[in-house]
């Protein structure tokens, strides 16, 4: 029975490269995995959908957290310029 299974992903696969179906999926994921709020909602809609959540709650807490990713994001950046400065007062004093 694995002998059919083997030869039945070898088929999908060879169909999917000649198809150039690697190709188009890779765009598809290359430009969601550039928006934060992309990732998080499609991210947030699958796990919760493995997870067996009804499909209305799980796209409202997706969104929901898209929005969130936003706020995340500005205390990343926020915290990314305090490092940043702090990191500055320490090499001027490492100079003196």
């Amino acid at each position: 029975m694995m002998i059919v299974f083997a030869i039945a992903v070898m088929i999908g696969c060879t169909l999917a490269v000649h198809l150039n179906l690697p190709q188009a999926i890779s765009m598809v994921v290359s430009r969601v995995c550039k928006c934060h709020k992309c990732l998080t909602f499609w991210g947030t809609m699958i796990i919760l959908a493995i997870l067996g959540c009804n499909i209305i709650i799980a796209a409202m807490l997706a969104i929901l957290m898209a929005y969130l990713s936003n706020w995340f994001a500005m205390l990343l950046i926020w915290m990314n310029k305090k490092y940043e400065e702090l990191w500055q007062r320490q090499n001027q004093k490492r100079k003196w």
